[in-house]
């Protein structure tokens, strides 16, 4: 188990990887500037800095997945933290892209359609695999033979 858990977390960390770049188009497909505009600059500030923060984790939770796969399996306590934190965070972002988000004035284009379903299945995939950490780090799931 431990070594499909490395495997998902190499799998998770490339695909945060391009979910970070990708992000950068973000602002521009979504005409954050336009509908920013109408904000105090104060406002604008907190929306860049919550939008920074969130780019932020999702490097985050990539350079771990990455680079830090032994100490994300590893069953200590702080593995398990950091794996029911992730977790959360992936739940709320899931739950939020089926119930929190109304997208009906996102241009309906097959590529924003097929972003939207990648969106979900990676969302849905990270989801599933912080879960099983959770479970491994908690032992709930046994080392085998």
């Amino acid at each position: 188990m431990k070594e499909l858990l490395e495997i998902g977390l190499k799998l998770a960390g490339f695909s945060l990887v391009a979910l970070a770049i990708a992000s950068f188009w973000i602002p521009k497909a979504l005409g954050w500037r336009e509908k920013l505009a109408g904000l105090t600059p104060l406002m604008r500030e907190l929306w860049w800095t919550y939008s920074a923060y969130v780019w932020g984790s999702h490097v985050f939770f990539a350079v771990l997945a990455l680079g830090h796969g032994d100490w994300l399996t590893g069953r200590t306590g702080a593995a398990t933290a950091m794996s029911v934190f992730i977790l959360l965070w992936w739940s709320v972002r899931l739950w939020l892209q089926f119930f929190g988000f109304d997208l009906a004035e996102v241009e309906g284009s097959r590529a924003n359609r097929i972003a939207k379903h990648l969106l979900t299945l990676l969302f849905a995939g990270l989801v599933v695999l912080f879960g099983t950490l959770v479970a491994w780090n908690a032992g709930w799931i046994p080392e085998g033979p």
